[in-house]
């Protein structure tokens, strides 16, 4: 009994599967309503100025049936041409208020997910008050409207962000670029830098285990491993810097740990100095120690200054 019963479930899932796929990639077999409602209206407007239907439907390959109800208003949408139910929820300037939201809140840094959309979808619907197939319960738009809205609108689509941290959106707005630009064009203007005295410094987090590659192996087996010197890693942060004539300086590598031991630099670039701190990060302590290893490899002076920029701030040694 029970196997009779999964048998009957599995095929009713299937059969679920098969309908739901062919709904999606569904293509039309007849050509019936596909004169359009550009020719629709234009036929409609014909018959306001007096030509007789028949000859406005072969004019306008339209059956002079359709013709007369559309013009007696016997459907729902005169003038528009809609095969079967369908019938879009929300009207192109609703459809376009949603867009500009999502593009705003983009441009915020608080962009929507697709739970997002489809609760809001659902939400603009009842506040409006149109007719909708929405689940009430679930209180969301369906996924199917979803795939059709973002095909109607290809200027979004589905896209993997960067994690962008607080204090960094803060601080990369237009009165603090301005304010960035400002100061470093006056910096430039009173010496004549050339490239070599142009720096620049960037930091970023690497991991001490990395993932490995895909490798060949047998098929049918369930997991594969390959030997990593642990299982987790451990963020370390690379301070690197750079002058617009091509040359750098060795790298500053801190480490997540309270004391700093020297073999955690072997192998690295010569020159290369190391640091600590309790989360691998920099903090003012740090660049000040980067910040005369910076001075001992450029020479910089006050007679001979260079420039040397990172973050949205810049200093001159």
């Amino acid at each position: 009994m029970f196997s009779g019963w999964l048998n009957i479930n599995f095929f009713s899932f299937k059969l679920y599967i098969y309908l739901f796929q062919m709904v999606r990639n569904y293509i039309r077999k007849t050509s019936r309503a596909s004169y359009g409602s550009a020719a629709l209206s234009s036929a409609l407007q014909a018959l306001e100025n007096g030509q007789p239907p028949k000859a406005t439907a072969r004019q306008y390959g339209i059956p002079a049936k359709t013709l007369r109800r559309h013009r007696d208003d016997k459907v729902k949408q005169p003038g528009v041409s809609v095969l079967g139910r369908h019938k879009c929820v929300f009207p192109p300037e609703y459809q376009e208020m949603l867009v500009r939201h999502i593009l705003a809140m983009e441009n915020a840094f608080y962009g929507l997910t697709t739970m997002d959309i489809r609760r809001l979808a659902f939400d603009l619907a009842e506040k409006m008050k149109l007719q909708h197939p929405f689940s009430k319960k679930l209180k969301l738009a369906g996924i199917e409207w979803l795939r059709s809205f973002l095909k109607r609108h290809p200027q979004l689509s589905l896209r993997s962000p960067q994690a962008t941290s607080i204090s960094r959106i803060v601080g990369f707005n237009k009165p603090q670029v301005d304010r960035f630009f400002s100061v470093y064009g006056d910096e430039l203007s009173k010496h004549q830098f050339q490239a070599k005295d142009i720096w620049n410094m960037d930091e970023s987090g690497i991991t001490n285990v990395h993932m490995p590659a895909k490798v060949v192996a047998s098929k049918g087996r369930r997991q594969i491993s390959k030997v990593t010197s642990a299982e987790k890693g451990r963020t370390v942060t690379v301070v690197c810097c750079m002058s617009a004539g091509g040359s750098f300086i060795p790298p500053m590598m801190i480490f997540p740990r309270k004391r700093m031991l020297d073999l955690l630099l072997k192998g690295s670039p010569p020159g290369t100095i190391g640091a600590a701190s309790p989360n691998g990060w920099t903090d003012n302590t740090l660049f000040i120690q980067w910040l005369r290893h910076f001075i001992q490899h450029t020479k910089c002076t006050k007679e001979e200054p260079c420039i040397h920029s990172s973050y949205g701030w810049t200093s001159k040694p």
